[in-house]
């Protein structure tokens, strides 16, 4: 069994320097937050680094297998960078789930800005590591 101390990078709160990110289902079933990128996190000048942009899209895609009930983990990320993100500007991160198979499902994942251009995306290969209750998601 697989446990969550609340200290996830991604997802949790008792993480003093994680990202605190709450996913939520949209109406169309996929994962969904949003995100406003400091300035701490950038790469380049005012550009947020790649690496939290590639923690972004797999915890979106991460969400969208736990708020439909199952656990897993990532065995396989493909990252595509559109444009830059700025820091400071608020998007949207969205994961969905394509494929659903007894022990791997394979995920989709963007970065969005306030006019809907994507700026990133992802697809994912996860492994099904087990079922969770649905009323209790892992890092609540």
């Amino acid at each position: 069994m697989f446990y969550m101390d609340q200290k996830c990078f991604a997802c949790g709160k008792e993480n003093p320097i994680g990202l605190k990110l709450r996913f939520e289902l949209d109406e169309e079933g996929r994962s969904i937050t949003t995100y406003m990128p400091p300035h701490e996190f950038q790469g380049f000048s005012k550009i947020l680094h790649g690496g939290i942009i590639c923690t972004l899209l797999d915890e979106a895609m991460a969400w969208a297998m736990l708020l439909h009930g199952y656990l897993g983990a990532t065995a396989s990320i493909k990252v595509r960078f559109r444009k830059p993100i700025p820091t400071g500007q608020e998007v949207k991160v969205i994961g969905e789930v394509l494929d659903k198979g007894p022990r791997s499902w394979t995920l989709a994942s963007y970065i969005v800005n306030e006019h809907g251009q994507v700026l990133a995306e992802a697809e994912g290969a996860f492994a099904v590591l087990s079922e969770t209750p649905p009323e209790k998601p892992v890092c609540e």
